[in-house]
């Protein structure tokens, strides 16, 4: 497949700026966060098949959109990355079956497998041979594959690409609980639907995944300094200017992430001064507000007793745990020194 690199324009999304890419074939999108060029092994990629009920109706029966947002907050936070997006409705059987086998669900009260095996369809009949042809235009023989589905790894691993699984973390919802767990159960999926094990360590990092409300991106708004702000990370982000025009805009943008992308823009020709020396300060700071100033919070704070407390991630390892106790883990050390000063209030 011949990539035409000229034919592009910026997808800005509230996770930050894409790139989209014209590829002269209707049936498939290409996103990449900054020059497709640039993008290069060991890099996170989605190869993601379409669900219009979900991405463009908000269905909340399944986790297809919620697995495409997912992936690009993962690649916006690392500045690189890929999304091939294939309209490949119904897990390929298109949008007039998958409509038939949906409505046999609701009417008969079967999961997803048993409504394919009634129609007699195949489960999956899926391919990625176009999304094999970009990757191998691009000169990428190894990558970091946003899926849970052990299919669409042994495609790429049997077309020569060496693949590491990064896994998504679904949104359980009531209307979506069974369909999650069957994806598992009867297609051989990988999704992460066991809790945390209680009684050792909570890790935290997707906020809005179970305990992700610990996490400074959650959607809790704090008053501090006078102001509303919209997260615990954009107050964060804005103190690197304070008193400067940049510290409002911070706070005004839409979302952390770009809160956090904006700031690092700006950066690069505003260095914040002494920022090293006071940035966990200011993290406290605004932790400390969002939990007094939310009660449901303190008390969810307050139900972890003592557990360690973790943000569970390699991305960052000062404010991480590097996922292996590598990494610093400061935002859970706030945590839990903001919790045993809460406790004894």
């Amino acid at each position: 497949m011949t990539l035409n690199y000229d034919n592009w324009c910026e997808l800005p999304t509230i996770y930050g700026n894409f790139r989209m890419y014209d590829l002269q074939d209707e049936d498939i999108r290409l996103l990449s966060y900054g020059p497709i060029e640039e993008v290069h092994d060991n890099a996170l990629v989605r190869i993601h098949s379409s669900c219009i009920a979900s991405e463009v109706f908000g269905a909340k029966d399944c986790d297809c959109a919620d697995q495409l947002h997912e992936a690009m907050k993962m690649i916006a936070n690392e500045k690189m990355g890929l999304i091939i997006h294939i309209h490949q409705e119904g897990r390929g059987q298109g949008l007039s079956r998958k409509i038939r086998a949906v409505s046999v669900m609701q009417k008969e009260n079967c999961d997803t497998a048993e409504s394919f095996h009634r129609l007699n369809y195949d489960l999956d009949i899926r391919t990625y041979e176009k999304a094999v042809d970009i990757l191998k235009s691009l000169k990428i023989s190894k990558l970091r594959l946003i899926s849970n589905n052990p299919r669409k790894r042994s495609f790429l691993e049997k077309n020569g690409i060496l693949v590491k699984t990064e896994h998504t973390h679904p949104k359980i919802r009531r209307e979506n609980r069974d369909y999650l767990f069957s994806k598992n159960a009867k297609l051989g999926h990988t999704l992460p639907l066991n809790e945390v094990q209680e009684g050792k360590s909570i890790f935290f990092y997707h906020s809005d995944q179970k305990w992700g409300e610990f996490a400074n991106f959650s959607r809790h708004s704090i008053f501090v300094d006078g102001k509303i702000w919209p997260t615990v990370e954009h107050y964060y982000q804005a103190q690197k200017f304070h008193g400067t025009p940049f510290e409002e805009e911070i706070r005004t943008l839409e979302t952390p992430t770009i809160a956090k992308e904006h700031a690092h823009i700006l950066l690069k020709e505003h260095p914040a001064i002494d920022w090293e020396l006071r940035k966990e300060s200011v993290m406290y700071k605004g932790l400390y507000a969002k939990f007094t100033q939310h009660p449901d919070l303190l008390q969810l704070l307050l139900s972890t007793e003592n557990l360690p407390l973790a943000e569970h991630t390699s991305l960052d390892l000062y404010w991480g745990d590097g996922l292996d106790g590598s990494g610093k883990n400061r935002l859970g050390t706030i945590l839990m020194q903001i919790r045993s000063e809460l406790r004894n209030k």
